[in-house]
């Protein structure tokens, strides 16, 4: 295997390279791959549709001559463009891509009075899968080896494993033939995500849930990889069915999904196309208002027959050679503003592996460190750390790689496929202040999983999407997980983000907030007052009664207490928070995520650490990191010693 680092002084093309979300049809997979085949059946087929279905004759004349050219050559965008949708009308039947002539989506085309338009045979016809779809099927068949993707020109073109799969024999009254499996179970075991999903599987007979499995698969906790915890969906469905509240348990089932539930959704249905994965349903048991036993079920995921025997091929085990796993430096990370910095330490981390074994951390770090193309160093003068490099085995394994330690260094088990390293010399590798945080925090975690170093990131991250939710979610996870007190996540409309009780009869209220430059508390202390006065005054008559859930032994006049979480806090914050600690008679701090981590490690790490010393260090008002961290940092390394 040849792992090459090559420098490019001009802008690049990009393309989103890796698991292919929505991906519903190995056969249309196929049928995509024969597009660039010439004179193959589905290329007539299209170029058919195109003669009648393209109304820009620019676009057809210049499609029909990439079509007949060896190789067929054509960019992401020839492949995929779109006729932009526009609203309150019914989506154009036209197609501009050269894949929308053959991958058809679910709704019939229709005129402006919602007729069906028909076909030349007269038949009505199906409008073209969207843009993003197709893109999905195109970065999937790139992971799996079918296509080559030029990051120079942005030519997607059709590899020799692909041109394989493309002229395979087929019937059309199969939905795969034997060799277009097999052709399928070689790259599906070549893909280290797919293994690294069956590898998770392996050892869980009874199967696990969606949740279960995003929190070992892939780069857990790293943006992209953060998944919903099990306990905290199931308990909230359980309080939605609870309440016979049926939109809301519909709201938690289709949007409680993060990017990771959704590529293991997607993995799931597309290895249970070759019965790699089997799904069933699990019965979750809960009891109703008036205490009568119900259930609920959820999808849960295990391993076939068959998936072991192809897990089992790709492992190397009973005397099969381990497959060859397919990298490409664009999966190694999904998202963040630090891709280019993750991919390139990860891929580095795979040549020095892939060129020598028995490599410890601090080895590693030393190489990885002084690597140079064109007399520069490849990091940009970034220094990875030997805690750093441990986070990122750790993730290397999780997407299905196996890398093996012992006190003599580690080892990459497997062979990896070629593939480059590219500097880009418009966007060189470096570390944002997030990643220095992380960095800082790293090595004093030892008890703290360091998927939860993700917080930081998250607290940073203010745009409202699934990511932004999950930093309430992943924040009630570790104080539910770690310091022993019961609770839940809540969120939504009229309630706190989060809620959790002790056994001594100690009540929180949390509140998390992701900004990125810092938290203010403006325009918020009315809606946390007014969640103390829920609790306090129970009333039935109000909008939310979030607080039902709560054991009546709580004494929510003396013992509430409440927490803002966050990145940071900035403007006149101390004021504020006095103000509302003052209305509301309730002691309360302002915790941000680093000290949220760091007192968290405390109170695994000492047993004399206990819940009043966790509370005076969050109602303190040593804020700033200056305030806290260093004295925190001298307790833990007192511990330490």
């Amino acid at each position: 295997m040849t792992i090459t680092i090559n420098y490019y002084p001009k802008k690049t093309k990009r393309f989103s390279i890796g698991l292919g979300q929505d991906v519903g049809s190995l056969r249309s997979m196929v049928n995509m791959l024969q597009v660039f085949v010439i004179n193959s059946p589905i290329q007539k087929k299209l170029i058919k549709r195109l003669s009648w279905r393209m109304s820009d004759q620019t676009l057809h004349k210049k499609y029909l001559k990439i079509l007949s050219s060896s190789p067929v050559r054509a960019t992401v965008k020839d492949l995929s463009i779109e006729y932009k949708k526009l609203k309150h009308t019914n989506a154009s039947p036209n197609i501009r891509g050269i894949l929308q002539g053959i991958m058809d989506g679910q709704k019939y085309a229709r005129d402006r009075n919602n007729n069906l338009l028909l076909d030349p045979e007269g038949k009505p016809y199906k409008l073209s899968m969207r843009s993003w779809a197709i893109r999905n099927f195109i970065s999937l068949a790139i992971s799996l080896g079918f296509l080559n993707w030029n990051r120079v020109n942005g030519d997607i073109t059709l590899t020799a494993f692909g041109y394989q799969l493309a002229t395979a024999k087929h019937f059309s009254t199969e939905e795969l033939t034997n060799d277009e499996t097999k052709l399928f179970t070689r790259a599906f075991i070549s893909l280290p995500y797919a293994v690294g999903f069956m590898r998770t599987l392996k050892n869980t007979p009874n199967g696990l849930n969606k949740f279960e499995l995003g929190e070992k698969f892939g780069f857990a906790g790293e943006e992209g990889f953060v998944s919903f915890g099990s306990k905290i969906f199931i308990d909230a469905l359980k309080e939605a069915y609870r309440k016979n509240d049926e939109k809301l348990a519909k709201t938690i089932n289709s949007n409680w999904e993060s990017t990771s539930d959704k590529y293991i959704r997607s993995l799931a249905s597309l290895l249970g196309k070759l019965n790699f994965v089997h799904t069933s349903k699990q019965k979750i048991k809960y009891k109703d208002e008036e205490q009568k036993d119900r259930s609920f079920k959820i999808s849960i995921y295990s391993l076939t027959g068959l998936g072991r025997q192809a897990l089992g091929y790709a492992l190397g085990l009973s005397s099969h050679p381990r497959s060859k796993k397919n990298i490409i430096w664009d999966m190694l990370a999904t998202k963040g503003s630090q891709q280019t910095y993750i991919r390139t330490v990860r891929a580095l981390i795979l040549k020095e592996l892939s060129e020598s074994r028995y490599l410890t951390t601090e080895l590693l770090a030393t190489r990885i460190n002084n690597n140079r193309i064109n007399s520069k160093r490849v990091l940009n003068g970034e220094l990875v750390t030997a805690d750093e490099i441990i986070d990122h085995i750790t993730g290397l394994n999780g997407i299905g790689l196996e890398i093996t330690s012992s006190h003599r260094g580690f080892i990459l088990k497997d062979k990896i496929s070629d593939f480059e390293i590219p500097v880009l010399a418009t966007d060189l590798p470096h570390k944002d202040n997030v990643i220095k945080q992380q960095d800082e925090l790293r090595p004093m975690l030892k008890h703290v999983n360091h998927k939860y170093l993700q917080l930081v990131e998250l607290a940073f991250e203010s745009s409202r999407n699934s990511e932004y939710s999950q930093f309430e979610t992943l924040t009630m996870e570790l104080v539910l997980k770690y310091l022993d007190f019961s609770g839940k996540s809540l969120g939504g409309a009229n309630k706190p983000d989060g809620v959790a009780w002790d056994p001594l009869g100690n009540f929180l209220i949390f509140d998390t907030k992701a900004y990125k430059h810092g938290y203010t508390l403006s325009n918020n202390t009315d809606r946390v007052a007014r969640y103390i006065n829920d609790v306090r005054d129970k009333d039935i008559q109000r909008i939310s009664r979030w607080w039902q859930s709560i054991p009546t032994y709580i004494d929510v006049k003396n013992k509430l207490q409440f927490v803002y979480i966050s990145g940071s806090f900035t403007g006149h914050y101390l004021r504020l928070l006095n103000d509302l600690r003052s209305r509301t008679r309730a002691k309360g701090g302002l915790v941000t995520v680093e000290k949220l981590l760091l007192t968290t490690e405390r109170y695994l790490a000492e047993a004399d650490y206990t819940h009043k010393e966790l509370f005076d260090d969050w109602m303190d008002d040593n804020i700033e990191h200056e305030e806290y961290f260093y004295s925190l940092q001298d307790a833990l390394k007192q511990h330490w010693n």
